[in-house]
């Protein structure tokens, strides 16, 4: 929840409307926008609350999926199959891509040659009882 003043101060319209999401940026990139000639005043809360709910939403799902793959931290791989394993958000955002997601995750990652100091390559060693011709 946002954390309101109780005081006699100005209060914003996101804390009126007990939202996250900033209602007076929403309002002026909707008037900004060209969208329509009238913008009703209810219309940027009420959009503010969808964009906060499908970020909720999509977020926890990741969150799970993060969470699965023992993971603390939530990359945009898990904000992809939480798009992707839900109907309801696939439909509305199945068509946007990731830049920094692979088309299909690795489940099994192949580990560097570079990483750590693992052993040496073993080298061609010729038999003590050969002879080389």
């Amino acid at each position: 929840k946002p954390s309101c003043r109780t005081k006699r101060q100005k209060t914003s319209r996101s804390c009126r409307a007990g939202l996250i999401f900033p209602v007076s940026r929403v309002d002026r990139f909707l008037r900004r926008g060209d969208y329509a000639e009238r913008i009703g005043s209810g219309a940027s809360v009420y959009m503010a609350a969808v964009l906060q709910y499908l970020t909720y939403d999509i977020v926890d799902i990741a969150g799970n999926i993060a969470s699965r793959d023992n993971k603390h931290r939530i990359v945009p791989e898990h904000l992809q199959q939480a798009i992707s394993n839900d109907s309801e958000l696939h439909s509305l955002l199945g068509g946007i891509s990731f830049s920094s997601v692979k088309d299909e995750p690795n489940n099994n990652p192949v580990p560097s040659a570079k990483r750590g100091r693992g052993k040496k390559p073993n080298k061609a060693v010729k038999a003590p009882n050969e002879v080389a011709t």
